[in-house]
């Protein structure tokens, strides 16, 4: 197994950020075309929704963390904060498809509450 992470605060650059991490790993471990690009478009979704969702309640972000498994020909990938945990947000400002776009894309997703608090996205390519 290969396997990497990066943590950064979860402000608006934060997408950026991610998305030329995991995009980095991703090449380097064989992905391209269309699977890349759809790996791009996840890790967005999945930190803006860290950014608008987990730490709403706080006045400074807190941190995102992202970790990358290549693994039996699947990759994996982990969004975890230490926000609150995962609820629905009457006043989100977005149009509420980060999730729905996440899901269409990948082999399978997951979001779990960890017992340390907040929330975990998992998704796996194959």
């Amino acid at each position: 197994m290969t396997a990497e992470s990066w943590r950064f605060p979860a402000a608006l650059q934060a997408r950026s950020l991610a998305r030329r991490v995991i995009r980095a790993y991703a090449t380097l471990h064989g992905v391209h075309g269309a699977a890349l690009a759809a790996i791009a478009l996840w890790v967005t979704e999945a930190v803006t929704n860290v950014g608008v969702h987990a730490y709403r309640d706080s006045d400074d972000p807190g941190d995102v963390e992202l970790e990358a498994r290549k693994e039996n020909g699947c990759l994996c990938l982990y969004v975890r904060d230490r926000g609150v945990s995962f609820r629905p947000r009457v006043d989100s400002p977005g149009l509420g498809v980060g999730l729905p776009v996440i899901a269409d894309s990948a082999t399978s997703i997951e979001v779990r509450r960890p017992e340390s608090g907040g929330t975990e996205l998992i998704m796996r390519f194959d």
